[in-house]
């Protein structure tokens, strides 16, 4: 599969939304960067970013996910809304069209500018108390998505312990891959990181469903 045939169905406001969202993340950064995290306000970066403190709040909710956003989210819950077409489909198949459409949405993914994005990112989450546990909320409302979402598309419960244990993997396996890069010293490409562990991930969810 090419990386033509992934296709991000967003409305033009939402990429727009998206493209504002890394913009003052980018703002945002810089600062924190040259003048540390706590000593920069929402309303600094508001005025540096041009836009309203008000916006700021409402893109991003709290000073925390100005660092914490990640604009692949929103992508790759919305390519897994529309894999395989909107109509239900079995789990097995889903997770095969998974497997299909993962190398492509790594390899568009992740840049060399994403990668540096999220490496700058992560030397906050671990530094930063409040910062970390801002992850742990972001990633607890991020499997609440997955598995809302997983089951709409596999006509499961979204009760059903089987489905919230692999919306729970699969974003709690992507958070162990992104502080084993920051361990080992962002040594290795993060594709590479992701490659290897998303194939791990994948083969455990299969396993959930047999």
């Amino acid at each position: 599969m090419s990386e033509s045939a992934v296709e991000f169905s967003s409305s033009l406001w939402e990429r727009r939304k998206i493209e504002a969202m890394s913009r003052i993340q980018q703002v945002a950064l810089d600062l924190f960067d040259e003048h540390g995290y706590r000593n920069v306000t929402v309303d600094r970066v508001a005025t540096a970013a041009s836009v309203s403190p008000s916006s700021i709040y409402r893109y991003f909710g709290t000073k925390e996910m100005l660092v914490l956003y990640d604009e692949a989210d929103p992508r790759i819950l919305e390519v897994i809304r529309t894999a395989g077409g909107a109509e239900t489909i079995a789990p097995a198949d889903l997770i095969a069209v998974t497997r299909l459409l993962v190398p492509v949405l790594i390899e568009s993914l992740l840049t060399e500018e994403s990668e540096r994005r999220i490496r700058r990112r992560l030397q906050y989450v671990v530094t930063i108390p409040e910062i970390r546990d801002g992850q742990t909320r972001q990633m607890r409302d991020l499997a609440d998505e997955f598995r809302m979402l997983f089951a709409e598309r596999s006509g499961r419960d979204p009760e059903d312990l089987t489905v919230g244990m692999a919306a729970a993997t699969g974003v709690w396996g992507c958070v162990a891959a992104l502080d084993h890069w920051a361990a080992t010293g962002f040594t290795r490409r993060l594709k590479d990181v992701y490659t290897e562990a998303i194939g791990s991930i994948v083969d455990a969810i299969e396993v959930m469903f047999r």
